[in-house]
């Protein structure tokens, strides 16, 4: 009997450690305009959207076991395109889902703390194309799931969520506003916004007009709104400017020799054929979690939480990252390696 206790006890403690130990994790819920690079599109890849957030997404799941996953909401974009494309959560499900669960077991095994499943969900604005309107209430999200899925979770939440934005601010502006006119104001308290790039002073955009950049004129209303919101401090919001292009991505190893290494488990191909451009791969996006998890360059301590993001201060986490974009790529090889099919 007191074998079989002993037994349970041990259990309960291994379970309490696990729970504990992906409480301590930061949670993370993210905003992509990502979707299929196979939908024909405009751009110079000729695709609908940058593919660019594929080969970020790639390594956010080998670096998944640093966080704790709420949501990943894919295809928050304005492209008519997608009116009538299929389910993109359904397709990242497929393409990332599959590969997350190849990859699983040795990197669980290795190095632990990965979550069984990570999810994907259509943006609710994917449809619509639709911009955010300042002039308008958003007090009733009957049509923004995945506005009104944030909210709910962050209303059972005691921990701070980290919303990583990685294209367009619409979905957040939205969330910001209805929080703002329903007094849910205890709800912004337990966000922490993370943008790349819709703003820079440096690339893109000026020193006069910092907002003149993909990212923000994709919905300068939005921009704007959240800017506003944070300047005031009704919101913590940090901007990245574009360090994870030129540091990260600027920063790294090139060449096909190089990637073709990436390439030996299912995330790691995924990541590194995502967006290859000019001998490397493009993941400016991920400068939002190299920079949560403040190891390896850029961190909170080198930012502005009012959305302040000054050309000393952009120029400055450009040369760290660019410093440090080699240990990055090589840690994410380490990961692919362990993956190794």
């Amino acid at each position: 009997m007191n074998t079989i206790k002993n037994f349970v006890l041990i259990l309960l403690i291994a379970f309490c450690y696990a729970v504990n130990a992906q409480s301590q994790k930061p949670k993370v819920w993210i905003y992509t305009d990502m979707s299929d690079k196979t939908i024909p599109g405009p751009n110079k890849e000729h695709t609908v959207n940058d593919p660019d957030d594929i080969s970020a997404m790639a390594a956010y799941l080998l670096m998944s076991n640093e966080f704790n996953t709420l949501e990943i909401v894919v295809a928050s974009t304005h492209r008519k395109e997608h009116k009538t494309t299929p389910n993109q959560g359904e397709w990242a499900d497929l393409l990332f889902g599959n590969a997350y669960q190849k990859d699983l077991k040795k990197l669980n095994k290795k190095l632990g703390g990965f979550q069984k499943k990570i999810s994907f969900t259509q943006s609710c604005i994917k449809e619509s194309a639709e911009h955010f309107n300042d002039n308008e209430s958003y007090t009733d999200l009957s049509k923004y799931a995945t506005v009104n899925s944030l909210i709910e979770i962050a209303s059972k939440q005691m921990d701070t969520i980290n919303v990583l934005c990685w294209g367009s601010l619409t979905e957040p502006a939205i969330l910001v506003k209805h929080c703002m006119e329903t007094g849910k104001t205890d709800i912004l308290k337990k966000l922490r916004f993370i943008a790349h790039w819709t703003n820079s002073s440096l690339h893109q955009g000026t020193p006069e007009h910092p907002w003149k950049v993909a990212n923000c004129n994709e919905d300068i209303n939005a921009c704007n709104y959240l800017k506003e919101q944070a300047f005031d401090n009704k919101i913590v919001y940090y901007e990245l400017g574009a360090i994870g292009q030129h540091g990260i991505v600027s920063g790294s190893q090139f060449g096909d020799e190089y990637y073709n290494k990436f390439k030996v488990s299912a995330l790691g191909k995924i990541f590194a054929e995502g967006k290859y451009v000019q001998n490397g791969v493009d993941d400016s996006d991920a400068a939002t979690y190299w920079t949560l998890l403040g190891k390896w360059g850029v961190n909170f301590n080198n930012l502005k939480s009012n959305g302040i993001n000054s050309p000393e201060i952009e120029k400055a986490n450009e040369k760290i990252f660019f410093e440090n974009a080699k240990s990055i790529r090589e840690e994410l090889l380490r990961r692919i390696k362990i993956a190794q099919k």
